[in-house]
């Protein structure tokens, strides 16, 4: 029997959702599991959302059969969502937003338009896990800048930008806010790396899908800088916004409609994203902005809760979130990764215990991120008490 691609065998596994075995292990012994390693919001989504559902089903011309749609999405879904960009200052309109199933396909698609295999894209780590996937899945290759810890993962300098770039980069791949930090650029210093791309003729790749979750200053987005017409690429999604993860709804959002052009031809394969939830997603992103301001409140109240309660762990460092609801925290641990194996198969406290993300698959660089785990204010004010309570009696019971 022949062996598979070396694209796949090269592939790590998810550290997010790594463990989860060690988890249904312990839920079928009876333990509930406090889950701080996946960014699954608990808080409900907007009624609107199962409305659009309903009368979606209601509307017999509209749902039977249920059909395909536009590759590039639906035009009401497309305008809902350009209106709603335009409400919080991004001037875009309907044929500048692309929907796609979820902000994973965005991002690939925007991948495998801008590069050839053995091409580069350089992203700040630690990052979202899944982007380096993504780009084995085109060939990418991704270059990584450090960012240091003591500076709670700030902007590097614009210089550092500078160096990593070689013949073969294509675009800077960002999150902000970010995960796994919570950290969060500035609008200087995204207007600085915009003027980079421009400057070196690169792609700016923006993933806002954090951006309305902000505690320090109003959102912004890449869309709003000078410049950003030809050179930037803002990807987006429902899943947090909304806390609708279960929809899969992302959007490519791009002033270079040649850009666009390019992403249908692939996009024709995939023949379209879901048609029942851009329906439903219509009178959701119409009709909830006072949610999202509702759920960024619980967010902020959420992450002091868990960061004041890490603080008062001894040997436990953080930095509170500017943005998002996730924070890296550094554990008196030689390896986050057995460790927190140990924690959700062994540690027990009124019958929970806690599942987290290993810090080492947030980065690239090989030996970053041992001592280090990120957590996902995803829970009640209560439970992420009790998950704090949980990583301190593994801490003290923890042999290495």
């Amino acid at each position: 029997m022949k062996g598979y691609s070396q694209r796949v065998m090269a592939m790590q596994s998810s550290p997010i959702r790594r463990l989860q075995p060690y988890a249904l292990q312990a839920v079928a012994e009876g333990v509930k599991v406090l889950y701080g390693n996946i960014g699954q919001p608990d808080i409900s989504t907007p009624v609107a959302f199962a409305e659009g559902v309903v009368n979606f089903i209601k509307n017999p011309q509209a749902s039977d059969p249920l059909a395909y749609g536009p590759s590039e999405g639906l035009p009401a879904f497309k305008e809902a969502f350009a209106a709603y960009l335009r409400r919080n200052g991004i001037d875009i309109s309907a044929e500048q937003v692309f929907a796609t199933s979820g902000a994973s396909e965005a991002l690939l698609l925007v991948l495998m338009a801008l590069c050839d295999p053995g091409d580069e894209i350089i992203i700040p780590e630690p990052f979202y896990t899944n982007y380096r996937t993504f780009c084995a899945m085109a060939g990418v290759t991704v270059v990584p800048i450090t960012l240091d810890w003591d500076s709670g993962f700030g902007f590097p300098s614009i210089e550092a930008f500078e160096k990593a770039i070689t013949i073969r980069t294509r675009a800077i791949l960002n999150c902000s806010p970010n995960n796994p930090t919570g950290s969060m650029f500035t609008r200087l210093q995204m207007k600085q790396l915009l003027e980079l791309c421009v400057a070196k003729n690169l792609y700016l790749i923006s993933d806002e899908v954090y951006r309305e979750f902000v505690y320090d200053q109003e959102p912004f987005s890449v869309m709003q800088l000078p410049q950003s017409a030809t050179h930037a690429v803002m990807i987006d999604s429902l899943s947090k916004r909304y806390s609708a993860c279960g929809a899969r709804i992302g959007m490519i959002v791009s002033k270079n409609l040649e850009l666009l052009q390019q992403i249908l031809k692939m996009s024709q394969a995939r023949l379209c994203p879901p048609t029942l939830e851009q329906m439903a997603a219509i009178p959701l992103i119409e009709r909830s902005d006072q949610d999202i301001i509702h759920m960024r409140e619980i967010y902020r109240s959420r992450v002091k809760v868990l960061c004041d309660g890490l603080g008062s762990i001894e040997g436990v460092s953080c930095h509170r979130p500017k943005g998002a609801f996730y924070t890296m925290a550094k554990l008196p641990v030689d390896d986050t990764d057995k460790f927190a194996q140990y924690m959700v198969s062994s540690v027990r406290l009124e019958g929970k215990t806690l599942l987290v993300a290993p810090g080492g698959g947030f980065y690239l660089s090989p030996g970053y991120g041992q001592d280090e785990v990120r957590m996902a204010a995803v829970m009640d004010e209560e439970s992420l008490s009790v998950a704090v309570k949980i990583l301190a009696k593994a801490l003290k019971s923890y042999k290495g």
